[in-house]
């Protein structure tokens, strides 16, 4: 029920651009999610997404045209809407960058040395075979004719900030042989009613575990997530979490994967909060400026050692933790001071050979297995006071 809940709070999100019932789609990408957006299901700060809800029928296709855009990181998904992702005669439902062709003339970036902007094209249909290029399943095998899906375009960091201009792709129907190119929708942010599926709570604060799959809205099958939930400790004292990181692309631009040397393509960590419908942190500032809650691996401090320290409190203690040597402030609500946080780790894209990320721990809901797979690469945390936060081990 909570899988199903999810999807009724995502379609009510949609709003009335894309009625659930609509057997045509009547305009592309309805929704965007994040931070700056539709700010639902614990999005990264650092990315934006885009959900088309579609109705998959034995006849139609969906075809998808776009450029290789310039960011870290880019991805299709197709959920089933109860389901999440799946496969389909032996093809899985999702497509990574640089899993994505390009069409014949144009260099894919993430593959070989290029520019971005080079052209794709993406097939989404219901029959669909081992080894064709491009072809994502539109649904299960075993799925109702006129079941509701729905296709994912996910990017994170966009060269330019998450507030940069981003050419979202074109998407072409075909039902029965007539084809229709959907306009853009409108963007619209609707109140959702009702609540998202998320990570249980475990049974202290500060326990990072992996939970099930099935507790994730729409899950990124290239992600691994810990989770942990954390009480604000008041204004004396402060949340310090530490371990060692995984090295990622510093690059601003796209490049081959994986690079010499690469563990994981991103990584971040985030204080998201409960209510409304697990929102990441946004704190708007003095003077019309905002924080946000999650930190990326360009942008987090490391000693000599490559380990991380980071300092979570309210903006009021943000001076006197960023002069604490090394530390990478990350912020609880301004908004919600009381309110209990859930703080992520994401893993992103494991290296082959990297075998201390978070996709490599068992979804069972314990800190001990976590820490048995990560060793080092496991956070761990505790309460110190503010005043000698520095020496707090």
């Amino acid at each position: 029920m909570r899988r199903v809940a999810a999807v009724l709070a995502i379609l009510a999100l949609l709003g009335p651009a894309v009625p659930a019932a609509a057997g045509t789609p009547l305009c592309a990408w309805p929704e965007e999610v994040g931070a700056q957006a539709a700010n639902v299901a614990l999005p990264d700060s650092n990315a934006r997404y885009w959900v088309m809800p579609f109705r998959a029928y034995a006849d139609r296709e969906i075809t998808v045209t776009g450029a290789f855009p310039d960011t870290r990181y880019a991805s299709f998904t197709v959920y089933d809407g109860f389901r999440g992702t799946f496969t389909s005669n032996s093809v899985f439902s999702s497509r990574a960058d640089y899993e994505i062709t390009p069409d014949r003339g144009s260099a894919n970036p993430w593959q070989r040395p290029a520019m971005p902007g080079g052209a794709y094209t993406l097939h989404l249909r219901r029959t669909v075979a081992p080894g064709q290029v491009n072809v994502l399943p539109m649904a299960p095998a075993d799925a109702a004719d006129g079941q509701t899906g729905f296709l994912v375009y996910r990017i994170y960091l966009p060269t330019g900030g998450t507030s940069s201009r981003v050419v979202l792709p074109r998407l072409t129907i075909t039902d029965g042989g007539r084809s229709r190119t959907l306009v853009a929708c409108r963007r619209t942010v609707a109140v959702v009613e009702g609540d998202a599926a998320v990570p249980p709570d475990p049974a202290r604060d500060l326990a990072f575990a992996r939970s099930s799959g099935n507790d994730e809205l729409f899950p990124n099958p290239d992600s691994g997530y810990l989770n942990a939930w954390v009480t604000p400790p008041g204004p004396d004292r402060v949340v310090v979490i530490r371990g060692k990181a995984a090295v990622s692309p510093d690059e601003p631009h796209p490049h081959p994967w994986p690079g010499p040397g690469d563990d994981l393509r991103y990584w971040s960590l985030c204080t998201n909060l409960r209510f409304p419908h697990y929102p990441v942190v946004v704190n708007e500032l003095p003077g019309g400026g905002t924080d946000p809650g999650c930190r990326h691996d360009d942008v987090v401090a490391l000693d000599a050692a490559g380990r991380y320290t980071f300092i979570l409190g309210t903006e009021a203690q943000r001076r006197r933790i960023e002069a604490v040597p090394g530390a990478t402030f990350v912020p609880f609500s301004l908004a919600h001071p009381k309110a209990r946080h859930l703080v992520l780790l994401r893993n992103m894209m494991p290296a082959p050979g990297f075998r201390q990320a978070v996709t490599h721990v068992p979804p069972d809901g314990r800190p001990q297995s976590a820490e048995a797979v990560m060793g080092d690469y496991y956070p761990r945390g505790r309460v110190c006071p503010l005043a000698t936060v520095a020496t707090c081990a």
